[in-house]
C-alpha cells in the first residue's frame, strides 16, 4: 500500500505536487515554497496517522484541519490571503483514485463495487471540508473574541 512506502518519499512527492498546485492557481513566487511546505506537512500528518491503522475518516478530518489553522497562520504573518495556503494544503488529500475506481466500477457494471467505494469517497471528502471549515471558524472565532477584547480593554484605559 502507499502507506508503506519510505517517508522521505512522501515528502518528496507531497511537496513537489503542492507547489505544482500552488504554481497552477498562480500563486505570489515568495508564497509557493511555503504553501507546498503546508502541503507536505498535512499528507505527512495523514500518512502518519494512516500508519497507526486511524480512519480514513478521521486523518483526512485532522490534516485538514491542520492544513487550515496553518494556512490561517501564515496568512496573518505574510498578509496574504488564506487560500493561496489552503488549496495546496489538502490538494493531496483529494480521493483522486476513489473517485477514479468509483467510475471504472460503475463502466463495468460492479454497481456494488461502485457504490462502496463512491461512499468512501463521498465521506473522506466531506471529512476533508469539515476539517477546513471547522479550524477555520475556530480560529476567525478566537482571534475575533482576542480582538474585541483588546479593544475593550483599551477603550476603558
Amino acid at each position: 500500500m502507499i502507506e508503506q512506502m519510505p517517508l522521505y518519499i512522501h515528502m518528496i512527492f507531497s511537496f513537489l505536487a503542492a507547489a505544482g498546485f500552488a504554481f497552477f492557481q498562480n500563486a505570489p513566487r515568495k508564497t509557493i515554497f511555503i504553501a507546498a511546505g503546508v502541503g507536505m506537512v498535512c499528507w505527512i500528518v495523514y500518512i502518519l496517522l494512516m500508519r497507526m491503522h486511524a480512519d480514513v475518516m478521521f486523518s483526512n478530518f485532522i490534516a485538514a484541519a491542520m492544513a487550515s489553522f496553518i494556512s490561517e497562520n501564515l496568512s496573518i504573518k505574510l498578509k496574504k490571503p488564506t487560500i493561496l495556503f489552503v488549496i495546496p494544503g489538502i490538494i493531496n488529500l483529494i480521493p483522486g483514485l476513489g473517485l477514479y475506481n468509483t467510475m471504472f466500477y460503475m463502466l463495468e457494471g460492479k454497481f456494488d463495487q461502485s457504490l462502496a467505494t463512491g461512499a468512501k469517497v463521498i465521506f473522506a471528502s466531506g471529512s476533508i471540508s469539515l476539517g477546513v471549515i471547522v479550524a477555520s471558524s475556530l480560529f476567525r472565532t478566537y482571534h475575533s473574541w482576542k480582538y474585541n477584547k483588546y479593544k475593550n480593554d483599551a477603550c476603558q484605559k
